[in-house]
């Protein structure tokens, strides 16, 4: 079997081509960089927006594994993630392939309602109606992970996280929001891509357990170089405590914010408790991702 892997460049793509123990083909687009794909990774030059590319790289493929998407973006969204999908399903039926795996977004799901303020997210599921609302002559199968964390994060993707760790000796939730999260494994995210390429059509969650502000910052402290301490203060005590505190120091002219945007609650990525720790395939901890997460910035220098 040989696979097309776009966005092979990307987080998911360089640790899927890791791994994966069959032929594979790294779609690049002309001029991308290549040198931190694995060696003797085979690549071909093509771009969602050029439908003739696609079929040149589509030739003698069995199967595809469509990574590529605009993620921050919003202006590339529909034309990357929604037409772009639209090109690459038409080339991959005309090029007689047998297995499609797409890589959504959990708030693509179903079962999991997206924001319609979210560009990103309207853009994943009008993929999904290309997916799923139509007939193709070849298996589709979705994965719809949580928020990702693991190795190989060339773009900086969770170092936001890291980072207050590292260059904090004490930290206190509340100057840095109170966020909730669900974590997963980029590997059980690459696993699950694998499974499906054996043939697992259908829709397939990857999700951790919910988690609370203080356990993510908790395990960050744990395992990031340093010693910061992470002082845990309860979201009612920042609801009735902090907040009516920073509301009278900004009434009274000390402070120069209200105490509003104590309240702001950050979402990564979580699910219905019905929905949480899903995948098809065994999974690694939350803290083990977090964990390898934190040893490959160390390694490469960042902490």
């Amino acid at each position: 079997m040989t696979v097309l892997v776009t966005g092979a460049t990307g987080f998911i793509g360089l640790n899927l081509l890791a791994s994966l123990d069959r032929d594979a083909v790294a779609m690049v687009r002309p001029g991308s960089p290549s040198g931190r794909l694995p060696s003797g990774v085979d690549t071909v030059e093509a771009d969602l927006s050029d439908p003739d590319s696609l079929s040149r790289a589509l030739a003698g493929v069995d199967s595809v594994v469509h990574l590529a998407a605009a993620v921050y973006d919003t202006a590339q969204m529909a034309g990357t993630n929604v037409t772009g999908t639209e090109r690459l399903v038409d080339a991959a039926a005309d090029a007689g392939v047998s297995r499609f795996v797409f890589t959504s977004t959990v708030r693509a799901h179903p079962e999991v309602p997206a924001d319609a303020d979210s560009a990103y997210e309207q853009s994943k599921v009008a993929a999904e109606d290309l997916l799923f609302g139509r007939d193709h002559p070849f298996e589709v199968s979705a994965i719809y992970p949580t928020y990702i964390f693991g190795p190989r994060d060339y773009r900086l993707t969770r170092y936001e996280h890291v980072r207050p760790i590292a260059t904090n000796r004490l930290l206190v939730p509340p100057l840095y929001t109170v966020d909730r999260y669900n974590i997963v494994h980029v590997d059980d995210v690459v696993d699950t891509v694998a499974h499906c390429l054996d043939g697992a059509p259908g829709r397939h969650l990857v999700t951790g357990p919910n988690l609370s502000n203080g356990q993510v910052l908790n395990a960050l402290a744990r395992h990031t170089p340093g010693r910061c301490t992470v002082v845990n203060v309860p979201y009612g005590a920042i609801r009735w405590g902090v907040k009516p505190a920073m509301d009278l120091l900004y009434r009274a002219g000390i402070s120069p914010v209200p105490g509003e945007g104590f309240l702001e609650r950050g979402d990564y990525g979580t699910v219905p408790e019905r929905l949480t720790e899903q995948a098809p395939v065994r999974q690694r901890s939350w803290q083990a991702a977090i964990a390898d997460t934190v040893a490959w910035y160390d390694s490469v220098g960042l902490l």
